[in-house]
């Protein structure tokens, strides 16, 4: 699918990265990446239901990685990215710095301009997580968390497609001071679901419709905007809700990836479990 397919699993499980870079992103049979490095550290808050804060794994090279292909084909420098590997209960991170020229099995660029997320089977997860991730937490330019509130205009569009998988969270609404999602849209292959949260483990799921088969193309936006959550499947709205008065004084942020709902933690596999390709991502706040 990449410009001579992802870079592959280098001898002894360590993630390397494809021409034109020889960094190594942690090991995927969980050896701690913990050298410090330019831009790379664990601050994410992020997560499901029950997720508290990322541990301290930091990845060993978050500069390198595969410099052939296409231009990534929206601006990372708002996005900090949680891998799948790293060590106990503490994911590799990569901070916005580094982000731009990053690369490995599970975050790479296809032939066709898409960035590619891949989750394996069983990975690394933060202490609250039953399910590895590879996706993008919203973020300022040093790598902490973004915190808009909700009564502002805040919209995040997405075009992508899912290629392998069943049931996938590819973006959230994620409330940061009670570290749950506010509003996880998951994606199927017979269907879109919303799952929304205001306390952990109170989640309630409203089926969106909207069938779209594998390697197929979506459009969707999220957005909590005058203090309503909101969802629009290709140009068409499918889901309104407005948060209890509690919820609506947290501050927020998005968050757009592959967070496999069908994975489980354990050693880091390197075969996709499941895949998604992201064209672009354009997030607003007014």
């Amino acid at each position: 699918m990449d410009s001579g397919g992802p870079p592959t699993a280098g001898a002894g499980g360590s993630l390397v990265a494809g021409a034109g870079g020889g960094a190594r992103a942690g090991g995927a049979g969980g050896n701690t990446g913990t050298s410090a490095t330019a831009g790379a550290t664990a601050t994410d808050a992020g997560g499901e239901a029950g997720v508290g804060e990322d541990g301290g794994a930091e990845v060993m090279d978050g500069g390198a990685g595969k410099d052939a292909g296409p231009p990534r084909p929206f601006d990372l420098s708002i996005w900090l990215l949680q891998l799948p590997i790293g060590s106990g209960t503490s994911p590799i991170t990569v901070a916005p710095p580094a982000l731009a020229t990053f690369s490995n099995i599970y975050f790479y660029r296809a032939d066709d301009g898409g960035q590619m997320f891949m989750d394996p089977a069983t990975g690394i997860t933060t202490s609250g997580s039953v399910h590895p991730r590879t996706e993008l937490r919203e973020s300022n330019a040093t790598g902490g968390a973004a915190d808009w509130s909700p009564a502002g205009t805040n919209t995040m569009t997405v075009t992508g497609k899912v290629t392998k998988g069943g049931r996938i969270t590819i973006a959230q609404v994620f409330n940061g001071p009670q570290s749950i999602p506010l509003g996880e849209l998951q994606y199927s292959s017979s269907g879109f679901t919303l799952l929304y949260e205001e306390a952990k483990g109170g989640g309630v799921s409203t089926g969106l419709g909207n069938a779209v088969p594998l390697n197929s193309n979506y459009t969707f936006t999220m957005g909590l905007s005058k203090n309503v959550l909101t969802v629009s499947i290709n140009g068409k709205q499918v889901y309104s809700h407005t948060p209890s008065a509690a919820i609506l004084g947290s501050k927020f942020y998005f968050k757009v990836g592959n967070y496999d709902q069908t994975s489980t933690k354990g050693t880091p596999g390197t075969t996709a479990n499941s895949i998604v390709e992201v064209y672009g991502v354009d997030v607003a706040h007014q």
